[in-house]
């Protein structure tokens, strides 16, 4: 039997966070959004429920991995924020610098973790679920 692998998305997930888009004018460029502040990150991110599951199928000897929209350059604050709650990610998977279509890019990677583990996906967005579930994971609406 293969390992299990839980794979949690981040905002609306495992914390409830007050990042948001700031702008959104294609004439200007890129939107600028909060999601790379890592002190916001740090500083007003609150756990959600879902946070307990985390920390005890790690306990258990399970792998965790986060999937989540933000870009890489915010990977090391996730892993910070997770580490005050005793959560070590197995990997932090952020799709975000890969362009607009999340759920597809989610989907990609929950394949192939999906070759050598049992896939348990959390995500709070039903487009990403479907596609994880179309992937091959057990999925999870929060």
């Amino acid at each position: 039997m293969r390992d299990k692998a839980f794979v949690f998305d981040l905002d609306g997930t495992l914390f409830e966070t007050s990042a948001k888009v700031l702008q959104s004018d294609p004439m200007v460029g890129p939107d600028y959004v909060e999601f790379g502040d890592a002190y916001k990150l740090l500083n007003e991110s609150k756990p959600l429920p879902l946070i307990k599951l985390a920390q005890e199928v790690q306990k258990e000897g399970y792998r965790v991995f986060i999937l989540t929209a933000r870009r890489n350059i915010i990977a090391p604050a996730i892993k910070r924020l997770l580490a005050r709650y005793g959560i070590t990610a197995e990997y932090v998977f952020c799709v975000g610098d890969r362009g607009f279509d999340v759920a597809q890019y989610k989907a990609e990677i929950l394949r192939e973790l999906g070759k050598e583990f049992q896939t348990f996906f959390y995500d709070n967005e039903k487009p990403n679920l479907v596609l994880a579930a179309q992937a091959g994971a057990r999925v999870f609406q929060v």
